[in-house]
C-alpha cells in the first residue's frame, strides 16, 4: 500500500504516525506543499495523511497551493481515498468540503485532555495541541471529540480528522518549539516544561496515537 503524506511546512513531520504506517507496511510518499510544487494525483495512493502546519488555512503564506490542497481532499473523498487529517489537515478537510476555519476563542497549546463521546476510536489522552483556529464540521460529519474551544475529532465515512497532534515525539516537538515558541509563552507556558512532558510522556502518547491509526484503518477497511 503506498500512502502520500502531505506536509503543508518542512516542520510537517509524520513523526508517530509515519512510524506506524511505515510498520504496517505502507510506502510513504512526502510531499512539502510549500516547496514541492503541485500536489500528485490520488490515483497510485491508497491513504493521505495531511499533517499541520504553522499557518492558517487561509493565511497569505499557504494562499500559493492551498486551493491544489482543497481539490485534493475533494478529490480524495469522490474517490473514496482515506484521509487522515491532523490539526491543518483537519482544517483543511472541513473548509475543503463546506465547513469554515476561523479564529477560536482562545489558543491550546501543550498537553491537554478532550472529551470524547467515542472513546473506543479516540481516547481522552491527554494530546500535544498546537493551534488557535477552530472550525465547523462539514455536512454528514460525526463529531468525536471535542473541548470547550474546539472540535477535536470527526469522521466522514473512512475520513478521519483530528485537531490535536498524535504524531509528536521529542524531536518534533524540539524543532517545532526551536522554530518559535511564542504562543506557549503568550499563554503563560514555560515551553521547555511541555518539552518535558513530552519526554515524559512519549511511551503512552506512541500507544494511543498507534490506536488512533488502527482504529483509521479499520474504518477505512485498510
Amino acid at each position: 500500500m503506498r500512502a502520500l503524506i502531505v506536509k503543508p511546512h518542512r516542520l510537517s513531520e509524520p513523526g508517530t504516525i509515519g512510524e506506524e504506517a511505515g510498520r504496517r507496511g505502507f510506502q510513504l510518499v512526502e510531499h512539502v506543499a510549500s516547496e514541492d510544487g503541485p500536489l500528485p494525483s490520488l490515483a497510485d495512493f491508497d491513504a493521505a495523511i495531511v499533517m499541520g502546519s504553522p499557518w492558517s488555512v487561509r493565511s497569505p503564506e499557504v494562499a500559493p497551493w492551498v486551493d491544489d490542497l482543497l481539490g485534493l481532499l475533494r478529490d480524495a473523498v469522490d474517490a473514496e481515498v482515506p484521509v487522515l487529517g491532523v490539526c491543518f489537515g483537519a482544517q483543511a478537510f472541513a473548509e475543503a468540503l463546506g465547513g469554515k476555519v476561523f479564529r477560536a476563542s482562545g489558543t491550546e497549546v501543550g498537553w491537554r485532555s478532550v472529551e470524547s463521546l467515542a472513546p473506543a476510536q479516540v481516547p481522552e489522552g491527554p494530546w500535544f495541541m498546537w493551534h488557535s483556529d477552530t472550525f465547523t464540521l462539514p455536512d454528514g460529519a460525526e463529531l468525536l471529540a471535542r473541548t470547550r474551544i474546539s472540535p477535536q475529532a470527526y469522521r466522514l465515512g473512512p475520513h478521519l480528522l483530528v485537531q490535536f497532534h498524535p504524531e509528536v515525539t521529542p524531536p518534533v516537538v524540539r524543532a517545532w518549539l526551536d522554530h518559535s515558541d511564542d504562543d506557549f509563552r503568550e499563554n503563560g507556558l514555560d515551553p521547555e516544561d511541555s518539552f518535558a512532558e513530552t519526554v515524559r510522556r512519549a511511551e503512552e502518547a506512541r500507544e494511543r496515537a498507534s490506536e488512533l491509526f488502527d482504529r483509521f484503518l479499520a474504518d477505512a477497511k485498510l
